[in-house]
This record gives C-alpha cells, sequence and structure tokens, in this order.
C-alpha cells in the first residue's frame, strides 16, 4: 500500500477527468502537502458543458481549489492531442485485436509524460479505484495494468500514484463529502465502458504498443 504522506516531491500531476476518483485523489494529496497540477486530457470532443458553460472537470476544479486553496493549481491544464490514440487503436484495428481503455490509457499517460519531462515534474497521480478495478469493463485499473504503467513511468523517472486504488465507492464518497466537494456523478461516461475485457488479450495489446509510446515521448522531447 502507498503511503503518499512520504513525498519525495511537493509537486505532482493529477490526470483529472471531474469525477469522484480523480477528485479525491486530489483532495488526498493536497492534505499530504503536495502542490497540485491537474492534468484533462480531452479525446475528441471537448468538455460537454451544462446550461452556465460548466463542464463537470470546471465545476469540481472550482470546488476543489476552494477546498485547498494554496494546493491546487488555478489553472487546470487540458490537452488533446488524437494522434497517439490514432496511432495505437484506430491504425492498428485491421492488424490486430485492439482493446480500446488500454489505447486511452497509454495515450493519456504517455501524453502526461511529455507534460511532466517538460515541466520538470516527477509524479503523477491517476484516480483509478479499487471499486472498479474489480471488473473487467475497466481493465486498464485492475493491478496488472496499474504495475505495467508504473513500470512504464518509471523509464522517465516519473513515480506513480493511486492514492484510492483500495477504496470503495462509499469512502471515496466520503473523502470528498468531508470536504464539502460533491460526491455525485458528473464526469462523462467512457465511449468503451461498460463491457468486459479479456485479460490476456488486453497484456498482448499492451506489450504490442508500448513500444509506440516510447517512440512517442522520444519524438515530442526532440520536437
Amino acid at each position: 500500500m502507498q503511503n503518499i504522506f512520504e513525498n519525495k516531491s511537493k509537486d505532482v500531476l493529477v490526470l483529472f477527468s471531474g469525477g469522484r476518483d480523480s477528485s479525491s485523489v486530489a483532495a488526498l494529496l493536497a492534505l499530504a502537502g503536495y502542490k497540485i497540477k491537474l492534468y484533462t486530457y480531452q479525446a475528441g470532443l471537448p468538455e460537454l458543458t451544462g446550461p452556465r458553460g460548466d463542464s463537470a472537470p470546471d465545476i469540481r476544479h472550482k470546488e476543489l481549489t476552494q477546498a485547498f486553496p494554496e494546493d491546487i493549481d488555478r489553472e487546470r491544464i487540458i490537452e488533446g492531442s488524437t494522434y497517439l490514440i490514432r496511432k495505437l487503436a484506430i491504425e492498428k484495428t485491421n492488424i490486430e485485436h485492439v482493446i480500446y481503455p488500454i489505447a486511452l490509457a497509454l495515450a493519456v499517460h504517455a501524453n502526461a509524460v511529455c507534460y511532466c519531462l517538460k515541466n520538470n515534474i516527477n509524479t503523477i497521480a491517476s484516480g483509478y479505484s479499487g471499486y472498479q478495478a474489480k471488473e473487467d469493463r475497466y481493465i486498464e485499473q485492475s493491478g496488472d495494468f496499474v504495475s505495467l504503467t508504473k513500470e512504464f513511468l518509471e523509464e522517465y523517472d516519473i513515480s506513480y500514484l493511486t492514492p484510492v486504488i483500495e477504496k470503495s465507492k462509499l469512502e471515496v464518497m466520503d473523502i470528498l463529502e468531508r470536504h464539502n466537494i460533491s460526491s455525485n456523478s458528473l464526469e462523462n461516461k467512457s465511449v468503451f465502458g461498460g463491457i468486459s475485457f479479456d485479460k490476456e488479450k488486453a497484456k498482448a495489446f499492451w506489450k504490442s504498443s508500448i513500444s509506440l509510446c516510447r517512440e512517442f515521448i522520444k519524438n515530442m522531447q526532440t520536437s
């Protein structure tokens, strides 16, 4: 089990969808003394907004900065390149068995690595949660793939935190409610969610895809 209070670096990039899990991660890390930048990766379409022009990440970002004004950056990082998704998923569709949640997770993490290398941040945190990790339809959150992600990030001297990976849905909601942050579900649902995936095929897809991620990061560093 990770001890987030034993932090080697005060700066952390939190992969942030505006959902309960990533929001609770931001809250826990703020309590642990980190300085937090929220990183939102848009895969294609812009964030859905409500009648007042606010999206789920906007709403939760505002709540988080009100609860932790000294710890959470008021500027949210929003990136949306679909280049790597096309390489990992769309262009490989007729070549091999594509596991789309893994493709999206790899694209998010690879782009986040590029941001960290550019901005001298050596810790990334995600909202992968225990209650979702138990389901095959959230295969990218299972223990095997969390370990693979951690190993991938370590190649770039970036540590990986998953503070709610062992927590239940009720525990995640309680973290938010204790700090007056809304605990209802706000974020968009993944287009790839709702179906189960074969773990062995997912591992094979990861293995065949990780070199593309390394090449992408290398090219981004030299461009």
